[in-house]
């Protein structure tokens, strides 16, 4: 019979997303530059934004990033089309790539039993502390009541037992 184990190997999954990132910066960076040519080849160089392949790389990981500087801009509908959708990728990348980082800092199941220990530990103690204060603070109530009056012990088993103490 096979057994299926379920554990989280962080390694693995920075690594799987890293190269998610990377990967899909060469390809969009790529599909990005081929629908910016026309542009580029119309304008003669004097108003494209998009000169070379490390330009387009650099807007695709501004732009996947939400960082957007504005420096270098899709002229072309189709790399405007392709702007949109390396933003829409880029948060769910980063998203993934946060989500990852953050499981990093999670606890696994015996931290997570100490915490518990801990936390309640701390609630029985803070209990304890709250009846011992409370028993103080009867006693001394109960004690000058006494010292008022003399008689007021004689009705209750307790206070002679408190004028004891």
């Amino acid at each position: 019979m096979f057994t299926f184990k379920c554990e989280i190997n962080h390694e693995n999954d920075t690594r799987a997303i890293c190269f998610l990132f990377l990967f899909s910066v060469a390809l969009l960076s790529f599909i990005l530059r081929v629908l910016e040519l026309p542009f580029e080849q119309s304008a003669g160089g004097n108003n494209s934004n998009l000169k070379d392949y490390g330009s387009a790389i650099w807007l695709t990981v501004i732009t996947m990033t939400t960082v957007g500087y504005g420096d270098i801009y899709p002229q072309t509908v189709g790399g405007q089309v392709v702007g949109i959708l390396i933003a829409l990728w880029g948060a769910f990348v980063i998203s993934l790539l946060i989500m990852v980082t953050a499981s990093v800092f999670d606890f696994d199941a015996k931290e997570q039993r100490a915490v518990l220990y801990i936390k309640q530990s701390r609630s029985a103690a803070i209990s304890i502390q709250h009846a011992l204060q409370f028993f103080v603070q009867k006693k001394h109530f109960y004690v000058g009541k006494l010292s008022e009056d003399g008689d007021f012990d004689k009705k209750s088993t307790f206070l002679k037992m408190v004028k004891q103490l």
